[in-house]
């Protein structure tokens, strides 16, 4: 029998365990059952939470995209100088990756999801557009600031989140990658280019 735990724990509990079980077994053949003795609960704990498989995925996603979105905005609307807001950006995300290895492997399984479901490939999508018109938000602000080069803000937008999901995609095969150097190279690079100035 399972002690009692605030309904809060218990939730991430049942998320966590099902993560673990998407990503070991699949979506579609992993059960209920499966996320509820992966969480040490009864199926009934679980359908207390959530009424199905699919409520439990759909929350995985909505979630990790909701705490991104909240960190970028709450980042952005600091009064620090825009080099340091895109820096603490990039080490947030580049610490996530590296101590969050369950949720970067889940990246994999959405995008196998989402090339087999429609409607998850359409939330993905509008998710991927919100949070590249946050960044572009930040990327206007820069130029605006006469910090930042004038360029195609959505553009550059896009480029830095294709980056960022490149370097999850890696920590989600164990590619070795070494976070300071990483975060060092990575900013010198978008701040100041590849190309050797004369």
């Amino acid at each position: 029998m399972t002690r009692h735990l605030p309904e809060k724990t218990r939730r991430e509990q049942i998320l966590s365990a099902a993560r673990k079980c998407f990503i070991d077994k699949g979506f579609h053949p992993t059960r209920m059952e499966d996320i509820a003795a992966t969480a040490n609960l009864s199926k009934g704990g679980v359908y207390f939470h959530f009424e199905s498989k699919q409520q439990v995925f759909d929350t995985l996603v909505t979630e990790e995209f909701e705490e991104s979105l909240r960190f970028i905005r709450e980042t952005a609307s600091s009064p620090e100088p825009i080099a340091i807001k895109m820096q603490v950006l990039a080490a947030h995300w580049i610490e996530y990756f590296n101590t969050a290895r369950d949720a970067t492997r889940f990246f994999l399984v959405m995008g196998e999801m989402g090339l087999r479901e429609p409607e998850l490939a359409r939330r993905l999508l509008e998710m991927q557009t919100v949070f590249i018109e946050e960044v572009g938000k930040l990327i206007e602000a820069g130029i605006a600031e006469g910090v930042l080069r004038e360029v195609n803000a959505r553009a550059a937008a896009a480029l830095l989140k294709s980056l960022l999901d490149g370097v999850e995609l890696l920590t989600a095969l164990e590619y070795p990658l070494e976070s300071a150097e990483l975060l060092a190279t990575g900013l010198e690079i978008v701040m100041n280019g590849l190309v050797k100035k004369p």
